[in-house]
């Protein structure tokens, strides 16, 4: 039987057509390995791209970012780079004399991602030719290392070929049960506050259409303020709105409504048959009427009865912090160890980036984080040094 490797880019309309086929063809069909989803959820400097994986009626589908390492260059001879060496090859740009090239790495979407498999007879051994096959392409293409973020579902995912690095503890709930159980299987301190909520006269509103998403950004940018978030969790009204398009049907907003007004909001992206928390917040002055978890347990509820099977909560921002401890109570015995993915294509080349980084940091007086991966992208927006960075092949 023979096997084949298709590398797609997602800026290429033809290509796209052709992933968003193979991602609605997959049983899974995670949002987070729709084209425009990742598009949305990576870095915009990067190259969206798929390595796609035929063998028979069997599939693996890689959605991933070929990132430059700014500030990192390589030169040398066209060709001379051999897989193993820790050295990088492949063509010489033509508008650089001397045979300059550009460095890049892969990371995956924020969400869970990496190499997706299905219908495959034997995973293990087409992982192993389809791993074989991607890392020479990613020779050729002068990758430095991999970050991958992982389902949480890892039967559904390649064997990796890298280090497995546990991160937090995230919650997957099931559904698939009576909805007697479902309200037994919450905490005592859900059940509580869920019944305050009605107590108090909130009511459950739910949007599959998008009608309600400037009632959305005003709750959630609202809450953004309030936790001094990140500006890349800042999104705009453009963002969902492209979120719809992607995911027509497969994207719900459940409100807490009280005295007529909304007042906490939930966003959820459906796959086959899980469903993911993706956003959500609350307004200050709606807390004393307990909203949040009346939210989440309206979620679990509908989707139930729209017949999915998992809803992923997510997990919370460290080890033990009291999101996590939130997100517990709704699945106790739900807890599963989200997984990255790591690996280096190019040891001297990783360790010479990572040791100019180590001293930009050490001059500005910030201390090395041993998790970050990889370690030379740390502290990214520090100043840069190109003599520093400079690497020669």
């Amino acid at each position: 039987m023979s096997a084949r490797l298709q590398l797609l880019d997602g800026g290429r309309e033809a290509d796209r057509h052709t992933w968003i086929d193979l991602w609605a063809a997959s049983p899974m069909q995670s949002p987070f390995a729709h084209p425009e989803v990742c598009r949305l959820l990576g870095p915009a400097e990067a190259k969206l791209m798929a390595a796609v994986w035929t063998e028979g009626r069997g599939r693996i589908l890689y959605p991933f970012f070929l990132r430059r390492i700014e500030g990192a260059r390589g030169t040398g001879s066209r060709g001379t780079g051999t897989r193993g060496t820790g050295t990088i090859g492949g063509d010489r740009r033509r508008d650089e004399p001397g045979g300059d090239y550009d460095l890049n790495d892969i990371v995956t979407p924020y969400g869970y991602g990496g190499p997706l498999q299905w219908g495959l007879a034997d995973p293990a051994r087409s992982g192993a030719a389809f791993w074989d096959e991607f890392d020479t392409w990613a020779h050729e293409h002068r990758v430095v290392s991999e970050f991958v973020r992982c389902s949480l579902f890892t039967e559904q995912l390649l064997p990796y070929p890298g280090r497995l690095r546990e991160r937090q503890t995230n919650f997957i709930r099931s559904l698939d049960m009576p909805v007697e159980e479902l309200w037994s299987g919450v905490s005592s301190k859900v059940r509580r506050n869920v019944r305050r909520a009605v107590s108090e006269g909130v009511e459950v509103v739910v949007d599959t259409e998008g009608r309600l998403i400037d009632e959305f950004l005003r709750i959630y940018l609202a809450t953004m303020d309030r936790r001094s978030s990140a500006d890349w969790y800042r999104f705009d009204r453009s963002f969902f709105d492209s979120l719809h398009a992607a995911l027509p049907g497969r994207f719900v907003y459940v409100f807490a409504q009280h005295e007529g007004r909304l007042i906490s909001a939930d966003l959820i992206l459906n796959g086959g048959d899980t469903s993911y928390y993706f956003l959500g917040g609350t307004d200050d002055a709606a807390y004393s009427v307990r909203p949040n978890d009346f939210v989440k347990w309206e979620v679990m509820s509908w989707l139930r009865r729209a017949g999915y099977r998992h809803y992923v909560l997510g997990g919370g921002v460290s080890a033990g912090d009291g999101l996590e401890r939130y997100k517990r109570g709704f699945a106790p015995n739900g807890g599963v160890t989200f997984l990255t993915g790591e690996r280096v294509f190019a040891a001297p080349v990783y360790e010479r980036l990572t040791a100019a980084r180590s001293q930009k940091l050490a001059d500005n007086g910030v201390d090395a984080d041993e998790g970050f991966f990889p370690a030379y992208r740390q502290g990214g927006d520090l100043p840069t040094d190109s003599e520093l960075e400079f690497v020669r092949i």
